[in-house]
């Protein structure tokens, strides 16, 4: 249980980050310029302030992760880290986007938590 309350200022980070870039990036290229090509999108995603703070995020995440592999051991924080936040992002795709629950993603999230249920057994 002290493993999971270490890695979860991580995991949320991440999470965050990856929430909001797909939020931005979706309502962004709605508003792109055809034109502007591949380049344009990517600065005018790099502008926007959200973006931004993903990117912030991102850099926390990677702080907040020094302080968990010193405490922890590598192999066994980081695919409880992996899996927690896949499962949260998909959870979060679900929620905040409408993205379509099927029995494949729901099936492989399981075998996630899964293999790292037995991988954690010491």
């Amino acid at each position: 249980m002290r493993l999971i309350l270490a890695i979860l200022p991580t995991m949320l980070l991440v999470v965050y980050g990856q929430l909001v870039i797909k939020w931005r990036v979706a309502a962004l290229s709605g508003l792109a310029n055809p034109a502007d090509g591949p380049l344009g999108r990517l600065v005018s995603y790099l502008g926007d302030p959200y973006i931004l703070s993903a990117y912030v995020a991102a850099l926390a995440s990677s702080m907040t992760w020094m302080f968990v592999v010193e405490s922890y051991p590598l192999s066994l924080a980081f695919p409880l880290h992996i899996g927690l936040t896949v499962m949260a992002v998909v959870v979060g795709g679900i929620y905040l986007f409408g993205e379509p629950i099927t029995a494949s993603r729901i099936v492989a999230v399981c075998l996630i938590l899964a293999g790292i249920a037995i991988g954690s057994r010491s």
